[in-house]
């Protein structure tokens, strides 16, 4: 036997190496979320290398074989449990998601509302300072012609007073 030549370009085996690892991690995970689907693994996997190591395969008869199968079915039962946790969770996170963007848009509303009324408000507020500048000026000129007009009415009652007292 000579030496194995690998066909594929370096570019093929780094791409089938990356799928291999991210399905290698999925496993992982996925074993990681359930205890009972490790140990039907772990025991598969005890399994498959005790009939590795054996030099016959074991017949399709066999208690082995039977128990194997059990195992097999068990984990695909566990499987389809999983994944169908697996997509009500997928879907739980997709609604928290819509309604997260939804939550988030109204606070954007409310903020373009807030700073819309923030500018009304400073609008207003300048409008009374100019309303309050303009009525304390009235107000002093007011005063400051009441003030002129009592001083001639007094000069008017003190000049009648004296045409009366001369005639």
């Amino acid at each position: 036997m000579g030496p194995i030549t690998n066909p594929l370009p370096p570019a093929t085996q780094t791409d089938v190496l990356g799928i291999l690892q991210r399905e290698q991690d999925r496993a992982i995970a996925l074993l990681s979320s359930s205890p009972l689907l490790t140990s039907l693994f772990v025991s598969y996997a005890n399994q498959a290398t005790a009939f590795e190591s054996a030099s016959a395969t074991p017949s399709l008869e066999s208690e082995e074989w039977k128990t194997l199968q059990n195992t097999i079915v068990t984990l695909r039962k566990e499987i389809e449990k999983l994944e169908s946790m697996n997509l009500e969770v997928t879907e739980g996170l997709e609604a928290a998601e819509a309604s997260r963007e939804a939550f988030r848009s109204q606070v954007l509303s409310l903020k373009e509302v807030n700073t819309t009324r923030e500018n009304e408000i400073k609008s207003l507020r300048t409008e009374l300072a100019e309303a309050k500048e303009k009525y304390d000026r009235l107000m002093v000129d007011s005063n400051a012609e009441k003030a002129a007009l009592q001083i001639r009415v007094l000069d008017l009652e003190v000049r009648s007073g004296s045409y009366l007292a001369i005639g």
